[in-house]
């Protein structure tokens, strides 16, 4: 037996086959009556049936905290999933085994909780809101994640959009609380072999990628959510590039990266995408479009559940688990 069982929460889902390819027990929340994790007023359900196994066991919970895409079964949005998680570790806190005796009678018992419960946020909750910009702004990224780390263990965090420099980041990172996992560096070789580069360098479209991969890059100024403009010059002339961003929603900043590394006479360029977030209107249909932009050289990861990466182009997506568990 694995040192830890592993829980999936539903943007976590399609983990499943990995793990278990990897020998881990794997569970998630049972459905309720009407086959649903929702209440016909929308309240959300959460069960573990078999919460008896993992007394005084080592548990990690996976989610992925933002809004279910069109291949996904139930509608989520980012609260959602955040209230989903909590619930999951509400159930392992005082697990109870219960025994209906009679009508609206029943017979509850406690059950040996875990030894031990962390959290694995493959996407980080409310990411692009990790800091107040405007007066009287919330920080929501930081509330999710300072309140999730009250409630277990320890919490991981995939590539972070907020940067360790942030100061309430490096503040749960210096405590112990809060760890990064980068699956960067093997997306990056994933990507290569993908492309058929066997010699390249690498970039990244902004400043904040600057900060994050310690790679050279170009500065972004954004007029709104959609437009965004890139400046400065890059020496790649002759060489294959790969262009490195943790999160894209639309595509826009990467093929605008790649045709400023066009003119700067790039050889070859190739996208690699650490998070690929559908937005809600035509999500899955602008990173269809990328895909085709870029001329197939692009990879993603399955921190997110995504029909045009994880169901129509496996291929260009890197399988995050293989990268999880050797650092778990």
């Amino acid at each position: 037996m694995k040192d830890y069982d592993v829980i999936l929460a539903s943007g976590a889902e399609h983990l499943r086959e990995r793990f278990r390819d990897l020998g881990f027990r794997v569970f998630s929340s049972d459905w309720n009556y009407d086959g649903r994790r929702l209440f016909p007023n929308t309240d959300l359900y959460a069960r573990i049936a078999e919460v008896h196994k993992l007394s005084n066991r080592k548990v990690v919970i996976f989610q992925s905290c933002t809004g279910a895409g069109p291949a996904e079964q139930e509608p989520r949005t980012t609260s959602d999933r955040l209230v989903e998680l909590f619930l999951l570790l509400d159930i392992l806190r005082a697990p109870v085994d219960v025994e209906k005796k009679g009508h609206k009678k029943y017979k509850i018992t406690s059950v040996p909780p875990p030894s031990n419960v962390e959290v694995v946020l493959t996407y980080q909750p409310f990411a692009l809101q990790d800091k107040a910009f405007l007066t009287g702004e919330a920080s929501s990224s930081r509330w999710a994640i300072e309140e999730i780390s009250k409630v277990c263990n320890k919490v991981w965090v995939v590539n972070p959009h907020a940067p360790d420099s942030l100061d309430w980041m490096h503040k749960l990172i210096e405590k112990g609380t809060v760890e990064v996992i980068d699956v960067i560096p093997g997306l990056i070789e994933f990507g290569a072999v993908q492309f058929g580069f066997n010699d390249y360098v690498v970039v990244t479209p902004d400043e904040g990628g600057q900060e994050r991969f310690n790679v050279a890059g170009f500065g972004k100024s954004r007029k709104n959510s959609f437009t965004v403009e890139l400046s400065g010059d890059i020496d790649v002339s002759g060489q294959n590039v790969i262009i490195v961003d943790d999160l894209t929603k639309t595509g826009s900043t990467l093929i605008k990266a790649r045709a400023r590394l066009k003119k700067l006479k790039a050889k070859n360029i190739g996208l690699v995408v650490a998070h690929a977030l559908p937005i809600m209107k035509r999500g899955e249909e602008l990173l269809e479009k990328l895909i085709s932009k870029s001329k197939g050289r692009i990879v993603a990861t399955n921190t997110i559940y995504t029909r045009c990466f994880c169901l129509n182009n496996p291929a260009l997506t890197y399988n995050i688990v293989d990268s999880l568990v050797k650092i778990i």
